[in-house]
């Protein structure tokens, strides 16, 4: 979330059977950092996450230590399980299933000599791991490395497990009549291959491996293109009830065995496959583009498509999303979208993006093919199917123009549903940035379960949204989360929070921002929190000055009416930097001028940045605008963007911002001779990358 610099100089002037019901919860704490790879459900409404918990990963000089975790959280958003494990070195998870019985499946890749491995298919370290816990995850019913990293996973009805990545690796196992080509890590050029690999319930063996691979790149004249390596990769699996599999990839060769019938026999970039039950033939391979006159290709190929996520549904039909370039998609008559939302500038790399929809059938044509876009870049990132048909769809946009007609905001995360037929949607909403765009699931109950990448998680019941704290941010810059910091001033986000006509106060006579306005209250600890902005989706605030604990519910209260309570996370500090709209800092020069592209400031002048989620409180009164200077000595200033080797540039004063309220801090520092870019540290915490405008050293 960004905070304009327009808005900062505004602030100048002024336990019976559970129910389901929609929840938000944020996951994380901020003792670390929660990255969350993928969110399933099951058949009660319960909801699964996985992903690593990244330690130390804001501190200077120090290495990021990670655990991966899994999560349950039960209708009600209540977590009923967490569990971690790892090896002794860099473990990553990419995906997760969950079977009937309740089993968890966790897959990813991994650097670890020693890894917990049990009852293994593979004990020799290998790049991959997959693993098989109880439906409590206090134990493992089997555990093992895999010869390629695992970059998804799917499970079928009888606990066979589906696994899908790319192999350069001539050893690794390809099964006849359901491969092609051949991968090797030689020279000149090394020609990798996408797999699908079904390992057996009890882990102990592979019941079939698919190992498709190119040969063939469009080089044109480019002798560079000719020696270059040839990539493709499976990057998501899926499997039916009947356990026919499905992978969804990407490729920059042209020659994949396509097979008839498939809705495009030739072409570059993103291609989908099935295999039948059987695990004995290809039943159906299809390149996944229009023309591919977009595509760069000397000496590296830029295709106009790549897919990222695949569903499938009872009938046997295929659903493939990802995002696109090329204006000759082939879109199919009747459906939601059949142009191009932006316009190619004639330049590929540049153009941005629409996010794709396509539906296969048996054979692998399109049964419905839709963009799904407006005049910015649009991606598509995860699909899921109900049991009515329609296919939800989840990913970013940073088009004006996208479909919000059920939304509540105007971030840069979006949740669609498609009908049956791809006509038309049921549902269509943006959301915050950073909170529902990582992964999508359904469940039978028809709700969503949704999660951002930090650790932010919900269930949406398509409809009438049901009020509520949706998440916080830092206001200055930060994406949704739910972590907090004495006297930050942070932004509060949900569906019906406060007024339908917004409100902006100014400070009364004696310099105080109001705790009750436009109807709303705000209980952050149990303190009431100072009030900056009230709407009907966002509330600016600042946090009390004073938070025990480790956590803090978060209590709105419109009109008399308490909203659900949403517990955020207590951290001694969260310090971000005020920035304009192209991540540049609202800043001031020496001579007292705006810090911009045509008013740089100069090498070694002293230049004023302002933040918040400093920790540093003062002696005013929460809610009270500074009136005088008072040095904090709160922060620091590194110029290097990497953290680890950071420099720290010369901070003259580093406290209360005079005219502003109580919770944003003042920074005065020379400006770094290195570059630009810099961090903003207090105490534990660091910001991310924010530039200034320096003007060119003289020759």
């Amino acid at each position: 979330m960004s905070y304009s610099y327009r808005r900062l100089a505004l602030l100048l002037c002024m336990a019976a059977p559970l129910s389901a019901i929609e929840f938000s919860t944020f996951i994380g704490n901020a003792s670390a950092d929660f990255q969350v790879a993928r969110v399933v459900s099951d058949a009660a409404g319960d909801t699964y996450i996985a992903g690593n918990r990244v330690f130390n990963s804001q501190l200077l000089n120090q290495v990021p230590v990670s655990t991966m975790f899994v999560m349950k959280l039960d209708p009600t958003g209540q977590t009923v399980l967490y569990a971690t494990f790892g090896g002794t070195g860099t473990d990553t998870v990419s995906d997760l299933a969950v079977d009937a019985s309740g089993n968890i499946y966790v897959a990813g890749s991994t650097s670890s000599p020693v890894f917990p491995i049990h009852n293994a298919l593979q004990s020799a370290p290998g790049p991959g791991f997959l693993v098989k816990l109880n439906p409590d995850a206090t134990g493992f019913i089997w555990s093992t490395y895999f010869p390629e990293p695992i970059y998804a996973l799917a499970v079928d009805a009888s606990g066979n497990v589906y696994v899908v990545g790319t192999t350069s690796s001539s050893s690794f196992p390809a099964t006849p009549g359901i491969s092609y080509g051949q991968v090797t890590s030689g020279v000149p050029s090394a020609v990798g291959g996408a797999f699908l690999t079904k390992i057996s319930a009890a882990g102990d063996r592979i019941v079939y491996s698919s190992v498709i691979a190119g040969s063939l790149k469009p080089c044109g004249g480019g002798s560079s293109c000719f020696l270059s390596n040839r990539n493709t990769i499976a990057s998501a699996v899926a499997v039916d009830p009947a356990g026919n599999a499905y992978t969804a990839g990407n490729t920059d060769t042209i020659d994949l065995p396509t097979t008839p019938g498939a809705l495009m026999p030739s072409g570059l970039g993103a291609f989908a496959m099935k295999i039948n039950a059987a695990g004995t033939a290809i039943a159906w391979l299809t390149y996944n583009i229009g023309s591919g006159s977009y595509s760069t290709i000397t000496p590296f190929i830029i295709s106009e498509n790549t897919a990222t996520a695949i569903a499938a549904d009872a009938a046997g039909n295929a659903y493939v999303v990802g995002s696109t370039i090329d204006p000759t998609f082939p879109a199919t008559a009747g459906a939601y979208q059949t142009a191009l939302g932006s316009l190619p500038p004639g330049n590929p790399p540049q153009t941005p993006t629409d996010g794709f929809v396509v539906k296969l059938n048996g054979s692998g044509g399109a049964l419905w093919a839709t963009y799904l876009g407006g005049q910015g870049a649009d991606v598509a990132n995860s699909v899921a199917v109900d049991s009515s048909g329609d296919a939800w769809v989840s990913g970013t946009t940073a088009s004006a123009n996208f479909p919000n007609a059920q939304g509540w905001s105007t971030g840069g995360d979006f949740v669609v549903g498609f009908n049956p037929t791809g006509s038309a949607l049921a549902y269509a909403a943006r959301y915050p940035t950073g909170s529902v765009a990582q992964s999508m699931a359904t469940d039978p109950g028809g709700f969503l379960h949704l999660a951002g990448s930090d650790g932010l998680i919900s269930t949406l019941l398509p409809g009438q949204p049901t009020a509520r704290v949706f998440g916080v941010a830092n206001t200055a810059f930060g994406g949704l989360g739910g972590i907090v910091a004495p006297a930050e001033v942070i932004s509060i986000y949900g569906p019906g929070i406060g007024p339908a006509v917004p409100v902006s106060p100014a400070p009364g006579a004696s310099g105080m921002f109001p705790k009750s306005l436009g109807g709303v209250q705000v209980l952050i600890g149990g303190a009431s929190a100072p009030l900056l902005y009230v709407s009907a989706s966002r509330i600016d605030a600042v946090v009390p000055s004073y938070l025990p604990g480790s956590s803090a519910a978060v209590q709105v209260t419109v009109n008399n009416a308490a909203l659900p309570v949403f517990t955020a996370s207590i951290a001694q500090t969260d310090p971000q930097v005020f920035q304009n709209a192209d991540g540049s800092a609202a800043a001031i020069n020496q001579d007292n001028t705006i810090n911009s592209a045509a008013n740089p400031a100069q090498p070694g002048s002293i230049i004023s940045i302002w933040a918040t989620g400093t920790g540093a409180a003062g002696s005013i009164p929460d809610g009270q605008v500074a009136t005088a200077a008072q040095d904090y000595s709160c922060c620091f200033v590194v110029s290097d963007t990497s953290v680890s080797e950071a420099t720290p540039a010369a901070t003259y004063y580093a406290g209360a911002a005079p005219g502003l309220v109580k919770g944003i801090t003042q920074i005065n520092f020379q400006v770094p001779p290195s570059g630009s870019a810099f961090r903003l540290g207090a105490g534990e915490g660091i910001s991310g990358i924010v530039t200034i405008y320096v003007a060119s050293a003289a020759p």
